[in-house]
């Protein structure tokens, strides 16, 4: 084979590689600018107000030097400021029991209940809390958690538990 017969079968390969898959791909494209307008989120908020206090039959009791028996009924009494916005927003307001602390036996005895007032009107109350949505955002409600101490024998006898810091949780239902 000659040099021209070279030269003339490389030239061929060459163009072929480039026109094979070295070459560009173009395809048409266009972009739309869309109007979509802005998302903003909302606000789920809890704040106590003023000064709680704990009450038996309605009247005020030391809680850090009471002794309970089978069958007394505490309430923990506050008021708290709810923050709720957001549209189709629903929440529960109730005592997180996770936050009480001390022995087991008193813990077991003493499951805490949830209730709120507003205006002295009482407030949807299920299984698990207070049921709370957007119409309440900005509201200062009553709350009360009843602690009944339910026991019998000599369950839960000189025992203890740890009101002192227990939650308040206000959470939005799934």
């Amino acid at each position: 084979m000659n040099k021209q017969t070279k030269g003339a079968i490389a030239a061929g390969a060459a163009a072929l590689l480039l026109a094979g898959g070295a070459g560009t791909f173009a395809l048409w494209s266009d972009t739309e600018t869309l109007n979509g307008g802005t998302i903003s989120s909302g606000k789920l908020s809890l704040e106590t107000v003023g000064t709680p206090g704990w009450t038996k039959g309605g009247s005020p009791v030391t809680i850090s030097s009471y002794k309970a028996v089978p069958g007394d009924v505490l309430v923990y009494n506050a008021k708290a400021k709810i923050g709720a916005v957001g549209d189709n927003l629903h929440a529960t307001l109730k005592a997180d029991a996770s936050s009480i602390t001390g022995d087991p036996e008193l813990l077991a005895a003493l499951a805490p209940q949830t209730t709120a007032t507003l205006n002295g009107d009482a407030l949807a109350t299920g299984a698990t809390g207070v049921a709370i949505n957007q119409d309440n955002d900005g509201q200062t409600v009553d709350v009360q958690v009843t602690f009944t101490f339910n026991a019998t024998g000599t369950t839960a006898q000189t025992q203890s538990v740890n009101l002192a810091n227990f939650n308040l949780t206000l959470t939005q239902d799934s």
